[in-house]
């Protein structure tokens, strides 16, 4: 199932909305599996089980009542109820169950709110929320509430267990503290933790029962991204965790995005720089550029240009797995290699220029092959503008000798030690 379409059992008893429904589930990269009655439901699940999640009606023609939401949840299928019932009665005695979540029919947007909710079905078991509270009791009501989402849950009992656990534990991108707590309390804990985590790593929700008035701009002014006041209820709790989680993921996807050429998916010129900054010795960079390029663009097209700046990519990031490798724009790459052995260096960037030579791009105009011409410079000690010159110095030399090969030696503060650069050709 995991490299399969994840499978969404859709109830619903009209066909003028079970139909829509399953194409908005479909367009949003799900299989649909629609089901109009409990027995049908049944059968869908005598001949596979294995759903990612329900979205289920609340009344069926032989199921009125909610009897489907049992079964589903006697199957591990998480599920999200969308119904036409949205009396008090109803919300309460179907949010009493582990469901997902609850959501009216009569809504313009409940079709989209959905897929929102399988949308974080599919990702919540990758995220990771730190549950902070002295109370066990507390932690665990907690806990019970964010796994019904589907998250990956930790506790602390005191913020310097917190802080332990941040700094060990990878990936965690929410955290719901307590105030009141002995030792360190919340806001403080907050303050602390800002000082090595920002908002794009993680939010932080405060949360406490104290009817202090200024208790919400204290979290927040300490570096919390939101305030809950106890006692507060399902619905509300979870519509200020879903959407500090997606806040986080947004700050991060900017970051991403500001990060990343988008076409090679590889760091960009900016961000390499932000990388290396401070580095000064042990280490080599070498400059690979794609030889006569423009003849692949004018003769195959931009769209198999692109297709070779991809492979070369990737082809970089196979041989140099472990390293900083960045496009510096047009078809140009860098890589920047620790600790400093220039001889392994110059056999894998042999190596590499060998394998892109035997590459064979399949075009509608015929089979294209390419080749890519490399200069590479290191040091014991000098800084990453100075051996990038002195690696493009190295290319010139590449392109100059008949393109196909890799030129490179060690500097010295700036000057070359060796005056004959080692070579490597077709």
């Amino acid at each position: 199932m995991s490299t399969a379409t994840p499978r969404i059992l859709v109830i619903e008893d009209s066909l003028m909305l079970i139909r829509p429904l399953c194409r908005m589930v479909n367009k949003n990269g799900f299989e649909a599996v629609p089901a109009t009655s409990m027995a049908e439901v049944r059968q869908a699940l005598l001949d596979d089980p294995r759903f990612m999640a329900a979205v289920a009606d609340y009344c069926l023609p032989d199921a009125p009542a909610g009897e489907v939401l049992p079964l589903l949840l006697e199957n591990r299928i998480p599920t999200v109820v969308l119904t036409a019932h949205n009396d008090m009665q109803t919300r309460e005695r179907v949010l009493g169950m582990p469901v997902v979540d609850y959501i009216p029919k009569e809504s313009p947007s409940a079709f989209e709110y959905v897929m929102k909710m399988l949308r974080r079905i599919r990702v919540n078991p990758g995220i990771k929320v730190l549950v902070v509270d002295d109370s066990q009791a507390v932690r665990q009501f907690l806990r019970m509430q964010l796994e019904r989402h589907l998250y990956q849950v930790l506790e602390a009992a005191d913020a310097e267990q917190a802080l332990d656990i941040l700094r060990h534990e990878i990936g965690i991108q929410l955290i719901l503290t307590d105030h009141d707590m002995p030792g360190m309390d919340g806001v403080r804990m907050t303050s602390t933790i800002r000082r090595f985590m920002d908002h794009t790593r993680l939010a932080i929700i405060g949360i406490s029962g104290s009817q202090d008035p200024t208790m919400t701009a204290r979290f927040i002014k300490a570096g919390a991204d939101d305030y809950l006041q106890k006692p507060f209820n399902y619905e509300e709790f979870f519509c200020r965790v879903t959407r500090n989680v997606e806040f986080v993921e947004n700050l991060q996807a900017l970051k991403e995005s500001a990060n990343k050429d988008p076409l090679s998916g590889l760091s960009n010129r900016r961000h390499f720089f932000e990388l290396v900054a401070g580095l000064r010795c042990n280490y080599s960079v070498a400059v690979l550029d794609i030889d006569l390029f423009k003849r692949i663009n004018d003769g195959y097209g931009h769209d198999v240009g692109d297709r070779v700046i991809c492979q070369t990519a990737r082809m970089l990031e196979s041989f140099f797995p472990d390293d900083i490798v960045a496009r510096f724009g047009g078809e140009e790459f860098v890589i920047l290699v620790q600790p400093l052995d220039a001889p392994d260096m110059l056999r894998q960037l042999d190596k590499l220029r060998r394998a892109l030579a035997n590459l064979v791009v399949t075009t509608l105009r015929g089979d294209l092959r390419f080749t890519v011409s490399i200069g590479m410079a290191a040091a014991e000690e000098a800084d990453v503008s100075t051996l990038l010159k002195q690696a493009d110095n190295y290319l010139y030399q590449a392109k100059h000798n008949g393109r196909n090969q890799v030129c490179g030696g060690m500097v010295e503060t700036g000057h070359t030690v060796n005056s004959e650069p080692s070579a490597a050709g077709a």
